[in-house]
């Protein structure tokens, strides 16, 4: 396993969409929060690209959803 993980991109797409946040606004509030996360990274997990396993815990941790809420279940 290299650490990378694939994230289930409709489940994201709809806890970011719960919130009311764009993809930018998402990263600037994980920003505020102290949660490391780049655009580049959100954008990466909801397209279904594979992420690093912090991305996956660090989207976990802003939602307060446990991470496998938000892993893809093919594969």
């Amino acid at each position: 396993m290299d650490g990378r993980m694939l994230l289930n991109s409709k489940n994201l797409k709809k806890l970011r969409k719960i919130k009311g946040l764009s993809q930018e606004k998402l990263a600037q509030e994980c920003k505020d929060h102290r949660i490391q996360l780049s655009i580049a990274s959100i954008k990466r997990a909801e397209t279904g690209k594979q992420v690093l396993y912090r991305t996956a815990a660090a989207l976990a941790s802003y939602y307060q959803v446990p991470i496998d809420e938000i892993c893809s279940q093919a594969g």
